[in-house]
């Protein structure tokens, strides 16, 4: 055998072998003790490690509605740049109008836009659309990148922002004030009839023909009620019905629609009473808003049903036609005389609602939840978003920085367009400060005090995301909504009356009402567990 420096080429082979073997044995060892260390260390859930150094290499793209024109407000770009630089994240933030937000967010999702976290606000929260169309993905591997709004996260703020299986598709937002459906009537014409604000149906009837008899504006034109919106019919359920919303749980736990509930011709029958009476605007079934914000500027209205705030701004004319006017609206207390079955206690939007959504095909949740914490996390931060700079958009009323006041043009320069994500929480950042000189200000103040008194309720099934896809419902084409829509203008104008509603509700019910109760029911108990 040959010999190469005194070692034989079979003793060489052996030892190779050896130590190829010890090598392989030690590699084996290491990758068995990492993925050790890896399945006991990690959540299935999480994509990578937060501790991990990650470079963003694109802008999060985040999808918005337009609202007041605040994407051309004249300090966006200065208060976009500070964001920018301050927390260290690229993004930008595209507008779509609210006349074609359907359309263009269709097209934006149809046609493969880039885009990561859609604001679904203008979808009144309903993310379940999206996620029909796969467009989406959950938040839940990205909580991990924003410690302080996952402390936000509740088992009432998650109510309504996940699937039955726990995946997390939006993120909620907390609104400054969301007790949004408490009716107003004038409390400078309850004054000068020496009525108290009614507590019963009675008396605001009483209100009401008080309104007409009085003469109260000098013009003798006014209108005791009017309705934005047609929420006539929505804002007094409760009083008759005892639920606020389109459906109601019934006790063995069927979801139903509203009409089949058995008061629900006693409601439209008092709101016929209304119509005949004078007492509601007799052209409230083809009004625009617009229309209504001129009859109260023209001092006509004495009360409103809609967003308990409607009236309020075009109110001013009033006062810039009449500076000697006392004009002040005052909302209604619960009323007590609701018949069996009802309920004194006013509508409510929910506490939290479905707000961003995140593109299935995006590869930045990281950074959009960086910028997310990075807003919430501060309360400097906060305010820079919500309200733009301090000294120039807004400022501290003192030094404990608890409140603030808007300065003089603040509406031209900047609306909160970089505010994105809404979370209102006036104990943890800041409250508005009320200029008593600023009568507007003082009327919402006083409107939300004294709301916030007041008992609401929201609707029993908000928060589930129902899905027609693939069920009995799937083609309905909503012939029952438009029957019950009908039914209830002739009721109220009296058309029609008991009778002829019965008919319409049952034809209503046995067309799809029945289909719609048996797929809500489904997906309500399955999603509730």
């Amino acid at each position: 055998m040959k010999k190469i420096t005194g070692i034989s080429w079979k003793r060489l082979t052996a030892l190779l072998l050896c130590v190829s073997m010890l090598l392989i044995m030690t590699l084996l060892s290491g990758c068995a003790q990492d993925q050790a260390q890896t399945s006991q260390g990690s959540d299935e859930t999480t994509p990578t490690d937060s501790t991990t150094e990650s470079v963003q290499t694109e802008p999060v793209v985040f999808v918005v509605r337009g609202v007041s024109d605040r994407e051309n407000k004249t300090d966006n770009e200065a208060i976009y740049e500070m964001i920018k630089e301050q927390s260290g994240i690229d993004f930008e933030v595209r507008v779509i109008p609210q006349d074609s937000w359907a359309e263009q967010v269709n097209l934006m999702i149809v046609g493969g836009e880039t885009w990561d976290v859609l604001n679904i606000t203008e979808d009144a929260g309903n993310w379940s659309q999206y996620v029909q169309k796969n467009a989406l993905q959950g938040w839940n591997d990205y909580l991990q990148y924003m410690p302080t709004f996952s402390s936000f996260l509740t088992d009432a703020a998650k109510l309504g922002m996940c699937d039955a299986d726990g995946t997390m598709y939006a993120l909620p937002r907390h609104e400054l004030f969301y007790k949004q459906f408490v009716p107003a009537i004038r409390q400078d014409w309850l004054d000068a009839m020496g009525m108290e604000c009614p507590t019963t149906m009675a008396e605001l009837e009483a209100y009401f023909q008080g309104v007409i008899d009085e003469n109260l504006n000098g013009s003798d034109n006014e209108i005791p009620m009017m309705t934005f919106m047609n929420m006539e019919n929505k804002d007094f359920r409760p009083f008759y019905l005892g639920f606020y919303g389109d459906r109601y749980l019934t006790e063995d736990g069927t979801i139903m629609p509203w009409y089949m509930h058995e008061n629900s011709y006693l409601l439209l029958s008092e709101l016929n009473k209304w119509y005949t009476n004078g007492w509601l605007y007799s052209e409230y079934q083809t009004m625009a808003v617009q229309d209504g914000f001129d009859l109260i500027s023209a001092d006509r209205v004495g009360g409103w049903t809609g967003p308990y705030n409607a009236g309020v701004s075009p109110s001013g004319t009033i006062l810039e036609n009449n500076p000697d006017s006392s004009v002040a609206w005052v909302s209604l207390d619960n009323l007590t005389d609701f018949p069996a079955g009802g309920t004194g206690a006013w509508g409510s939007n929910p506490a939290y609602q479905p707000e961003l959504v995140l593109n299935a095909a995006s590869t930045n949740g990281e950074w959009a939840a960086k910028l997310i914490e990075w807003i919430v996390s501060d309360k400097d931060h906060w305010m820079l978003c919500t309200y733009g700079r301090e000294g120039v958009e807004w400022e501290w009323t003192d030094e404990t920085e608890t409140e603030f006041r808007l300065l003089d043009g603040y509406s031209d320069r900047y609306l909160g367009l970089y505010m994105l994500t809404e979370w209102y929480d006036t104990e943890l950042y800041a409250r508005q400060y009320v200029d008593s000189d600023i009568w507007k200000d003082v009327q919402v103040d006083k409107l939300q005090s004294k709301i916030n008194t007041l008992d609401v309720i929201e609707s029993c099934d908000w928060f589930v995301p129902y899905d027609f896809t693939g069920t009995e419902a799937e083609f309905l084409a909503g012939d029952s909504d438009t029957i019950i829509n009908e039914a209830c203008a002739k009721v109220v104008t009296g058309e029609w009356g008991e009778e002829e509603w019965n008919n319409a509700v049952e034809t209503a019910w046995n067309t799809e009402g029945s289909v719609y109760s048996s797929v809500w029911t489904e997906q309500y108990h399955a999603f509730i567990g």
